[in-house]
């Protein structure tokens, strides 16, 4: 996943998924590992429709390999283990 140089996190924040102190600490990260971690550390505390939306994203960024690895798995299995790694 690229949320550093995708713009991401910018279509996250116009889809309303983030909040713009969400888009900023994500931003801050000089490592795009690090900006990663953060993001999904925060897409772990949205419900199901911002995760959605998450997954729309990811085909607007031209990552649509990561959104097909992600519901390959179950969705909901995914979710589940990224809101228990980052809490």
């Amino acid at each position: 996943m690229d949320a550093k140089y995708s713009g991401l996190v910018d279509v996250l924040y116009q889809d309303e998924v983030l909040r713009e102190e969400e888009k900023d600490s994500i931003n801050s990260e000089v490592k795009s590992t690090d900006q990663n971690q953060k993001l999904l550390a925060v897409l772990g505390r949205k419900n199901k429709d911002q995760f959605d939306k998450f997954l729309v994203a990811l085909n607007k960024t031209g990552q649509q390999h990561v959104r097909n690895h992600i519901t390959g798995c179950q969705r909901q299995f995914f979710f589940a283990i990224v809101s228990l790694i980052f809490k």
